[in-house]
């Protein structure tokens, strides 16, 4: 299969993926649990066809990479520093989402405990996720200017002025 059709399918692999995990929370509060395996079985399927498509490139990559001269290969990236994995403050997100998209649920929606626990649990995991990642991004961004600010002005990183 050409490079183009490979990026292709895995593209449409990788959105009926999403549009299997998005519906599975549907399935569950319409009564469908047949559905709900069917689009797990789908999900999974989609899945396991990216990862090894993204593991074939990256090894036929690398496999070119080496058969370069040194000076010639692309240089490598060095990593940042790994963003720690808060439990409490993910736990803490995950619970206060997760009531309020149950109260939502309850009060305005008016849907039924169990299809609002499966949604609400659903929901409270991406909005936990999406809160803490964009915690973390936004403190990570602003070190960062603080650090080139302070590097700026002749400032070592921690804000003490070089020897002289």
């Amino acid at each position: 299969m050409s490079r183009a059709a490979t990026i292709l399918v895995a593209t449409m692999a990788t959105t009926v993926a999403v549009v299997a995990l998005l519906l599975i929370p549907v399935s569950i509060v319409v009564g469908h649990p047949f559905n709900v395996v069917g689009e797990a079985i789908v999900l999974v399927l989609c899945v396991a066809y990216v990862g090894r498509v993204m593991r074939a490139d990256r090894r036929r990559r690398r496999e070119a990479e080496a058969v370069l001269p040194p000076e010639r290969r692309p240089a490598r990236r060095v990593p940042r520093q790994p963003i720690s994995f808060q439990v409490r403050e993910t736990l803490a997100a995950f619970m206060v989402w997760f009531a309020l998209v149950a109260v939502f649920n309850a009060l305005v929606v008016g849907i039924g405990p169990l299809a609002n626990v499966g949604i609400a649990v659903f929901a409270a995991f991406v909005l936990a996720t999406l809160t803490v990642t964009g915690r973390h991004m936004m403190f990570r961004l602003t070190a960062e200017d603080q650090e080139a600010a302070t590097a700026a002005d002749g400032e070592g990183s921690q804000g003490i002025p070089p020897l002289q």
